[in-house]
Order: C-alpha cells, then structure tokens, then sequence
C-alpha cells in the first residue's frame, strides 16, 4: 500500500472537481481513498507531497512515439512515407519500436495512454 500525503490540490476530474490539502490511499493498482488526514495501519510507503499537486494520467491523442525512434537516427525514422500523396496502408504497427525510450519518457512525463501513428507528411497517411 501507498500513501501519498498532503497534496496541495489533486485534479480528480470527476464531479468532485479539486481537492486540496488531501491524502490519497493506493491498494495495489487502485486508490481505495481520498481525504483528510487518512492513516493506515498496515506497513506501506510514505510519500510526502506537500506543496504538490496530484493529476491522472495524460492522454496524448497524436504522437509519433516509436516510430521515429528517439536517438537512433534514420535506420528507426519509420514515420512517414513520403513517396506518395495517399498512403493509408500505413500502419503504426508495421513500424513501431515498442523498445523506444520515447516510451519510457512519455510515462516518465505522466503521459499514460498515447495514439501514435504515421507522419504528417502525407496528406492521407
């Protein structure tokens, strides 16, 4: 269990808007409470937050992670084909690293979920 201690503001993004000056509880992969001074008596990680503010996971809607491939140069750029206008036989799938750091950083970055897909460079692509 994880206890994530005196957040300034927590952005819940649901009806209770944000919250300030509150604890959140982890069990597992699940936040089983949120509010004022909660404590536990089980053995769990600490995490202070004070001054701190808490939000869920960002969406990038239109990315090219893994397709151009963070520092690997040309050899890995597989996000477009450019010669043709018309490509939407392209598939991110075909090109895709699932090794690519660009991943880890974008967790690293709270990103949480990301639609990667072919370049730009194509007018259907």
């Amino acid at each position: 269990m994880i206890l994530i201690k005196n957040a300034q503001k927590v952005f819940t993004m649901g009806q209770e808007g944000i919250l300030e000056n509150v604890d959140i509880l982890i069990e597992g992969t699940k936040i089983k409470a949120i509010g004022k001074d909660l404590s536990m008596t089980d053995a769990a990680t600490v995490i202070d937050a004070s001054g701190k503010h808490i939000y869920p996971g960002f969406i990038d809607a239109h990315c090219h992670i893994g397709l151009f491939e963070e520092a690997i140069g040309f050899e890995g750029n597989d996000g477009n084909e450019i010669t043709n206008p018309i490509t939407p036989e392209l598939r991110a799938i075909d090109g895709i690293n699932p090794m690519d750091i660009a991943f880890t950083e974008a967790l690293q970055g709270g990103v949480t979920i990301a639609h990667t897909g072919p370049g730009s460079a194509n007018v259907i692509g």
